[in-house]
């Protein structure tokens, strides 16, 4: 196999020169972690900011330097790393896309899927809210095209979702119940950073992102707990002791609630659970519920009679079972592991150093979640090194404190998903647009290597971009790159008006996914939804999103004209 470069994306000396569904409210009692942890919340914004930061470098420190790590054994990593401990980041080479793939040197800092959907996660989400359908529709279908690992059942959803009729909470792709990994986890740490509360104002939105792509409760339970454990070390400074811990997962098997209420989780998502699978979500959520205290009580603060934080590590590993290969990657067992680890480490560095040498274990994952977990905490220290695009990362953390404050935060520019379609195969996302390079969904690229790296059979490529926002992709492309799809150009954001009223949308102390009192307001053109509708007239999922799409940003008029058309549409 050949490759025409080699080159990675640009680190000195490399590139010189170049919607939301309506709420309801959730029973008083649900509180995670605590109301004890909501008094004491720092009241300091400008720490809670720093954290945020640091939780978000963090994490892309610990993915990056487990990246290097990940499914290989100890003679593996040392060909990696060739012979150099990982105690630091490098570049490294790696195979991407399958047996028929390439060799492409990743440089010092690359992360992989785990953070790449963790800032998808955060691109959907604004002043306005969690934007579950561009996360289901835009975001998840294109990360296939640049994505850097990933799980099945993450690839398994994103492919799916990129059929026009999916929806996000009927997303029935092969396996969809029994998925209870930790790909869910792994993502969810901007709902966190941009709670205003940090006590339980971001479960539902953790839950909606969650079953995207998850369907077990494993996940969805592990994705809550790992929210509500970076909630603590955020709110508090510190990391949540076992007595801590073990309040949270009590907790959170009292969540059901939040699912059962819900317009379409609870009226459709749940149901077609239970038909795939013959159970009672309720009992198989309390069974996953009861199994999360059970993996804390075996592993969080019970590493005092050992001796270093390796040893520590090592015991939590073995307790929890995290080299069985059937369990490796668990929802629930993933997420105990690195609060344990970070319970028992004394610094952020020496976290994620410790999760990404335990070759064996899900490296990446644990690293990164163990990052934002120690990132968050008071006394942590900037990482030693910068992971790649560091100063996307920053500002993405920024903009999302922003957003926790109710105050003004740029939302993303996205294609109306009336006109969307999402890219046929992995090749074609990449495409010509305006004389330069774009990637459908998230606009403009700029290209970082002279020459793309080929296939043996050059009929595929991969090539280094990056978006105008800040991140570098690496992604596959066809050696013709075809014009931006027709119906994929970006539409403004909404823009907000004064301060964002996420805040001012939970009186009290109500459980919600900060849906805004205002609506997300992109923006309709009538004229385009009676074209669109007319063309999907048999399909009833088209039309219902259509009539809701128009009811919510139109106007009265607009939504007149919408219904007077299909209605004379369907009597002739």
């Amino acid at each position: 196999m050949t490759e025409a470069s080699t080159a990675s994306p640009e680190q000195p000396g490399l590139f010189p020169g170049t919607e939301v569904e309506r709420v309801t409210p959730a029973p008083d009692s649900i509180s995670v972690p605590s109301t004890r942890m909501a008094a004491a919340i720092d009241e300091d914004a400008g720490e809670r900011a720093a954290r945020t930061r640091n939780s978000m470098l963090w994490a892309a420190y610990g993915d990056a330097l487990g990246f290097i790590s990940e499914l290989v054994d100890r003679k593996g990593l040392e060909r990696r790393t060739r012979g150099a401990p990982l105690d630091h980041l490098m570049e490294w080479r790696r195979r991407v896309g399958g047996r028929s793939g390439v060799d492409v040197l990743l440089p010092a800092g690359c992360w992989s899927d785990d953070t790449q959907l963790r800032m998808a996660v955060g691109r959907s989400l604004g002043c306005h809210g969690f934007d579950v359908e561009t996360f289901a529709r835009v975001e998840l279908p294109v990360w296939l095209s640049y994505a850097l690992g990933g799980g099945r059942a993450s690839k398994a959803a994103a492919r799916n979702l990129g059929k026009q009729r999916t929806l996000w909470y009927a997303n029935t792709f092969r396996g969809w119940a029994n998925a209870g990994g930790n790909g869910a986890a792994m993502r969810i740490q901007p709902h966190v950073w941009a709670s205003h509360d940090l006590v339980d104002d971001y479960l539902l939105d953790v839950i909606t992102d969650s079953v995207c792509t998850h369907g077990h409760p494993r996940a969805i339970v592990g994705a809550c707990f790992h929210a509500a454990t970076l909630a603590y070390c955020l709110g508090t400074g510190t990391v949540p002791d076992s007595r801590t811990c073990a309040d949270i997962a009590r907790n959170i098997g009292d969540v059901l609630p939040l699912i059962e209420d819900h317009g379409t989780l609870g009226a459709t998502w749940i149901g077609l659970w239970q038909q795939e699978t013959g159970n009672e979500f309720r009992d198989v959520w309390r069974l996953t519920a009861r199994e999360l205290c059970v993996a804390i009580n075996d592993a969080v603060g019970r590493a005092d009679d050992t001796e270093g934080v390796e040893a520590a590590y090592a015991a939590i590993v073995a307790r929890l079972g995290l080299e069985n290969e059937e369990q490796q990657g668990s929802g629930i067992l993933t997420t105990v592991a690195a609060v344990a680890l970070a319970a028992a480490a004394s610094k952020a560095h020496e976290g994620v150093l410790t999760a990404a040498n335990a070759t064996g274990t899900d490296t990446d994952t644990i690293a990164t979640m163990t990052g934002a977990l120690l990132g968050a905490c008071d006394g942590a220290a900037s990482p030693p090194e910068e992971p790649l695009d560091s100063d996307y990362l920053r500002a993405e953390a920024d903009r999302l404190v922003a957003v926790s404050r109710g105050e003004q935060a740029d939302n993303y520019t996205y294609p109306d998903l009336l006109t969307w379609s999402a890219p046929e195969t992995q090749a074609d996302a990449l495409v010509s647009d305006n004389g330069g390079l774009a990637v459908e969904g998230l606009g403009p690229a700029k290209r970082l290597a002279a020459d793309a790296i080929y296939t043996a059979r050059r009929d595929f490529a991969w090539e280094w971009v990056r978006t105008d926002f800040g991140q570098t992709l690496l992604i596959k492309r066809r050696p013709e790159v075809k014009p931006l799809e027709a119906g994929n150009n970006l539409t403004p954001p909404p823009t907000p008006r004064g301060r964002s009223n996420r805040q001012a949308a939970k009186p009290g102390r109500r459980t919600s996914n900060r849906r805004a009192l205002k609506p997300l307001d992109r923006g309709v053109k009538v004229d385009d939804a009676i074209e669109y509708a007319r063309e999907q007239i048999t399909d009833d999922t088209a039309l219902g999103y259509t009539v809701r799409r128009v009811a919510r940003d139109g106007t009265i008029a607009d939504l007149a004209a919408l219904v007077t058309a299909l209605r004379d549409d369907l009597r002739h």
